[in-house]
Formats: structure tokens, sequence, C-alpha cells
């Protein structure tokens, strides 16, 4: 794991249960109330860092159009996604929000807190306007 990567880890570890966190070879993995936020840096490039979790899993079903469009505006300039972007894994059939930020982006355990709070609000959202679309339920825009 790249050194900053394992700074996060130990932010981490002064706000989260230890058994909440999982250190591999790419980054590390945090449980929130069963949200798992993976942070990781592919290849090792240490300037670029994401934070990636499963809005959800569409199961046997198709991502309904309506959910698509709403997926879509929201990743047209971020408006919908705080910054992060939402993508469809064709393999799970699942849904995903990714976000990428710099290596620096965290001067102390507070500021990373906060991006974690944050993060989970914009996750929170996506999976509330998911299992609305997939419900068939009207959902505000």
């Amino acid at each position: 794991m790249i050194e900053r990567l394992q700074q996060l880890a130990d932010m981490a570890q002064g706000f989260a249960p230890p058994e909440a966190i999982s250190e591999d070879d790419f980054g590390f993995s945090l449980d929130v109330n069963g949200d798992l936020l993976s942070f990781f840096s592919p290849g090792g490039i240490s300037a670029a860092c994401y934070c990636r979790a499963k809005v959800a899993a569409l199961g046997g079903q198709k991502c309904p159009g309506a959910f698509a469009e709403a997926a879509l505006n929201g990743n047209f300039f971020w408006r919908g996604t705080r910054g992060a972007v939402l993508s469809l894994n064709t393999t799970e059939n699942s849904i995903y929000l990714t976000d990428r930020f710099d290596e620096g982006a965290f001067e102390d355990e507070e500021a990373f807190r906060d991006y974690i709070n944050g993060f989970l609000r914009t996750l929170f959202d996506w999976q509330e306007r998911l299992d609305s679309y997939i419900a068939g339920k009207e959902v505000a825009k």
C-alpha cells in the first residue's frame, strides 16, 4: 500500500473500530454500518487516490431507464454526485459511486472524517434514489 493510503488508514483508526478497517496491497477498506468504502490507488500512482462504494446490486433487474437518466444527469458536471462519479459494473450488475482525491487532500483526521461523512451522504442519497426507482416509487426531482 502506498504511504499516503497507509496514513489515511491510520487516521481512520482514530474514529472507527479496528474490525471496521481491513488493509491489502492496494489500499484499505472501511466498513461503515455495512457500507464498504474502498480507498485505493490504481497501479500505485501516489498522486491519485480513490474512494469507491457500491450503491446497490441490481440483482436480476436491469437498470431502469428513469434511474439511468437520473444517474447520467447526476454525473453531468458532478452536480448530483458532489464530485464523484456513478458507474455500472456490468459483471456484477451493480451501481458504484467513485470519487478521486489528491494525495494531500486531508491534513488531519477531522478533515478525513468530514470527507467520509460527505461521501456517505452522497452514497445514501443514491441508494435511496435507486431503491425508489427499482420499487417503481415516484421520486422527487
